[in-house]
């Protein structure tokens, strides 16, 4: 499986095999400017890679796969994640202020406890 990459620096296209990704022998480097991507972007790259390619083998079983995937498609999905993730963590704060609430109760009962 080769994977067709446009450096963002410098626009030069280069292909990279998967395999050689994953077998560590190819870094995700532009061979034009020498632009490179961070280890642990790379690192999590591979290991997506290796999961995927284990998942459509196991599919390939039942289905010709074929696939492909373009950086633009997956800006719309992750800006509509991003926001999930704002309204999730407003709602958490929320439940920050329910908790501490629970705590001063705990806290009278405590009281009425050494009372006795």
């Amino acid at each position: 499986m080769t994977i067709d990459l446009t450096c963002q620096k410098c626009e030069g296209t280069f292909e990279l095999d998967a395999q050689d990704l994953i077998d560590g022998t190819e870094k995700l480097v532009c061979p034009h400017c020498g632009h490179k991507a961070p280890t642990n972007v790379q690192e999590d790259f591979v290991s997506a890679l290796t999961e995927m390619r284990t998942q459509v083998a196991v599919l390939g079983k039942k289905f010709a796969v074929s696939l492909a995937l373009e950086t633009e498609d997956l800006e719309d999905e992750l800006d509509e994640d991003e926001e999930t993730d704002e309204d999730e963590e407003s709602d958490d704060e929320e439940l920050d202020f329910d908790e501490d609430e629970d705590v001063e109760d705990e806290e009278d009962y405590d009281e009425d406890e050494d009372e006795r």
